[in-house]
């Protein structure tokens, strides 16, 4: 009964947490999502999206329909208030840049075999320069050895609503762009992966308009 305990207080912890965000950032962000259908009903996949808010992952969370296993950079993961949270959410900690840390790739691999949803900063850390940074290999390890679909999605709005530095979050429309599931060959690399998948978050957002994150 033990062990069967953690993981439901973590399924509910994560649908409290939903409910409670989404209440608050509904009228806050004026959320928006567009292509949400792209997201696959069943089965594992990676989602991956552009990094410049703390508030990125609560709002993948709280407006895309899956719930989603979220990796997270070791040194944010390790804040007091974060830690306690994250640990509730399931969130798979990762050193940036390391990506065949044995017991985070375990997971997040296990995680996909088993038909759930991981989402991941393949850029690996937010961007403070107001653009997009170069990707991690990470999402492409991942996704060469899992073979799921990689989707990709763009979010715009978050670097405007709670850019680093910020004191606290402003009222700005935030939008969630989900495109496409990709799916690579057997012969592609790491790297190549991560540089497609990269890409094509830069597609979804110069085609809607915000060249300037690009």
């Amino acid at each position: 009964m033990a062990l069967r305990l953690k993981p439901m207080l973590k399924t509910v912890s994560y649908a409290f947490a939903k409910v409670g965000f989404t209440a608050l950032f509904l009228p806050y962000f004026r959320v928006e999502v567009k292509g949400g259908r792209n997201l696959p009903r069943q089965g594992g996949f990676l989602l991956a999206a552009n990094h410049f808010s703390y508030v990125d992952p609560l709002v993948l969370g709280c407006f895309l329909k899956r719930r989603l296993w979220f990796v997270m950079a070791e040194d944010q993961f390790e804040k007091p208030i974060v830690h306690g949270f994250s640990r509730l959410m399931d969130v798979v900690p990762m050193k940036t840049g390391a990506a065949f840390q044995l017991g985070g790739v375990k997971k997040i691999l296990t995680l996909l075999k088993h038909g759930r949803g991981v989402a991941i900063f393949p850029e690996g850390q937010r961007s403070k320069t107001g653009g997009m940074l170069p990707p991690q290999s990470g999402i492409g390890v991942f996704a060469a050895r899992s073979r799921v679909p990689v989707v990709p999605a763009a979010i715009a709005g978050t670097r405007e609503a709670y850019p680093p530095g910020s004191a606290f979050p402003r009222p700005r429309k935030v939008k969630i762009y989900v495109g496409e599931p990709m799916r690579f060959g057997e012969k592609t690399t790491a790297e190549e992966i991560a540089s497609g998948v990269m890409e094509a978050i830069a597609v979804l957002l110069r085609a809607h308009g915000y060249h300037d994150y690009v």
